[in-house]
């Protein structure tokens, strides 16, 4: 609720407040959530329970006309159709938000070592940057065998999978259309993205000389967004075989 401080008596820490719709409610100095004591005239925000006002913040005239047209406006967008139907596709299913955490999940680390770090989308760099590597000791007669690397490199156009399947299944959302198949392959394509990634690290490290593959396999890791991209991949499968739903669905 909101409306004005009427009186405050510092010494006993009493006081009263004046509510827009012409209640009045006590309060204490306990309730005060101010960093300076209350003054009469003050606007201020709070909750009532059977007349004793608690949680009370002051509000500033401008934060107050802030606060009164956001709840307007978001009033406005909720009682829209499109609003209506935004607010659907996060708590209709988990399809929407698990797909945006796919798509954030491609933009994230997916592996680090100490010469770069590179998202999902950027394996291609690693992939290129590896080749001329392994070429190189290839020449010099050093280096394991790069015929893993050579076949991870093959198959890297499928990172792109995961988030074309991702988006593919927010349209489905938007559209109205039946999200079981888009969630399905949805989840496949983050789980073999992320494998997709694993094996990187592991025809990386095939490339090496023997002597430096157990110290690189500590320094090359594999990024936060492998491990979210498996968890979301994991929860899309689930959701999509009905074993997970979203906690916002009303009954």
């Amino acid at each position: 609720m909101k409306g004005r401080i009427l009186g405050f008596n510092e010494s006993d820490g009493a006081g009263a407040i004046s509510a827009e719709d012409g209640s009045r409610h006590k309060f204490t100095s306990a309730d005060w959530r101010g960093e300076r004591p209350p003054t009469v005239g003050m606007s201020v925000d709070f909750e009532s329970s059977e007349g004793q006002a608690k949680e009370i913040y002051p509000v500033s005239g401008a934060a107050r006309a802030a606060l009164g047209s956001m709840n307007v406006d978001l009033g406005s967008l909720s009682a829209s159709p499109e609003g209506a139907k935004v607010a659907a596709m996060f708590t209709g299913s988990l399809a929407v938000p698990l797909a945006l955490v796919v798509i954030t999940a491609c933009f994230m680390n997916a592996i680090t070592s100490p010469a770069m770090s590179a998202s999902l989308i950027d394996l291609g760099k690693v992939a290129d940057a590896l080749n001329l590597a392994s070429s190189t000791a290839s020449m010099a007669g050093e280096g394991g065998s790069g015929l893993g690397l050579g076949m991870v490199g093959s198959v890297l156009f499928l990172r792109f999978a995961a988030p074309l399947a991702a988006i593919w299944l927010i349209w489905a959302a938007w559209a109205g259309r039946p999200e079981r198949v888009p969630m399905l392959v949805a989840g496949i394509s983050a789980i073999g993205a992320a494998l997709l990634v694993i094996g990187m690290k592991s025809a990386t490290l095939s490339m090496l000389p023997d002597f430096m593959r157990e110290q690189m396999s500590a320094a090359i890791s594999l990024g936060l967004g492998v491990w979210v991209l498996l968890l979301a991949g994991g929860a899309l499968l689930a959701a999509a075989l009905g074993k997970l739903r979203n906690p916002l669905v009303k009954e």
